[in-house]
C-alpha cells in the first residue's frame, strides 16, 4: 500500500503544471527561434544592409521604454504581430529601412509566449549592438 502511495505521490508532483515550468519558459525561446529569429536575428550584425528586419534587441529597447509592466509589454507586441500599422509603430526608421513587418501566422497564445521571453531580456545581441544604440540613441538601459 505505502508504494502504491509513494508513486501516486510522485505522479502528482511531476504532472502538476508547476513541475513544467523550465519547459513552459523554454517556450517562448522556442518559438522566437521558429516564428521570429530568421529575421529579428543576430544573422548580419548591426550591418542593416545584410539584415532584413531589426533585431529583436531594438525592438524590445523601443517597447520595453513605453510598456515596462510584463501584461502590457506582451499586448502591446501580441497587438502588433496580430495586425501591423505603420501609423502605431514604435520604429518609424525601422519601417522606413526595411518596410512594415508582413503578417506572421502565429497562434495569439504563441504570440504571448514569444513576447514574454522578450521582455525577460535574455535575448541575444548582434555584435556591436551596444555601441550602435548608443551612437544613435544615447546610453541603452535596461
Amino acid at each position: 500500500m505505502k508504494n502504491s502511495q509513494f508513486f501516486l505521490l510522485l505522479a502528482c508532483i511531476f504532472l502538476s503544471p508547476g513541475a513544467f515550468a523550465s519547459d513552459n519558459e523554454n517556450d517562448g525561446e522556442e518559438l522566437y527561434k521558429t516564428h521570429c529569429s530568421s529575421c529579428h536575428g543576430v544573422a548580419g550584425g548591426m550591418d542593416m544592409s545584410k539584415r532584413i528586419a531589426p533585431p529583436i534587441a531594438a525592438v524590445r529597447m523601443h517597447y520595453i521604454g513605453p510598456y515596462p509592466d510584463k501584461a502590457a509589454f506582451v499586448s502591446a507586441i501580441v497587438n502588433w504581430v496580430e495586425k501591423q500599422d505603420a501609423r502605431k509603430s514604435l520604429m518609424p526608421g525601422a519601417i522606413r529601412r526595411f518596410n512594415i513587418m508582413p503578417p506572421v501566422k502565429v497562434a495569439r497564445e504563441d504570440a504571448e509566449k514569444i513576447a514574454a521571453y522578450i521582455h525577460e531580456g535574455n535575448i541575444e545581441k548582434p555584435a556591436g549592438f551596444d555601441e550602435h544604440v548608443e551612437e544613435r540613441h544615447g546610453k541603452y538601459r535596461r
